[in-house]
């Protein structure tokens, strides 16, 4: 399950991209965007905004968090 293995790797790292999720899972990019969006809605992760300068032009770039209501999630499907 694709949740699982973001909120796992959310919580070996502090923030990550969800390009750089999708290239540890080894899935479609698209994939992974679809299931932070759903995991964000449950509250389980959060986005942090940040502006990042790329030549002439600045890009908004998201990282992705576990929130400690995802970590009590990971917590509980571990226990099953």
């Amino acid at each position: 399950m694709i949740e699982i293995a973001i909120l796992t790797l959310l919580e070996q790292n502090e923030s990550l991209g969800y390009e750089q999720i999708a290239l540890h899972l080894d899935e479609p990019p698209e994939k992974v965007r679809s299931a932070l969006t759903a995991l964000r809605r449950r509250r389980f992760v959060d986005a942090l905004g940040v502006s990042e300068v790329i030549g002439h032009t600045t890009a908004a770039v998201a990282y992705w968090r576990l929130t400690e209501l995802g970590q009590g999630e990971l917590t509980r499907l571990r226990a099953r």
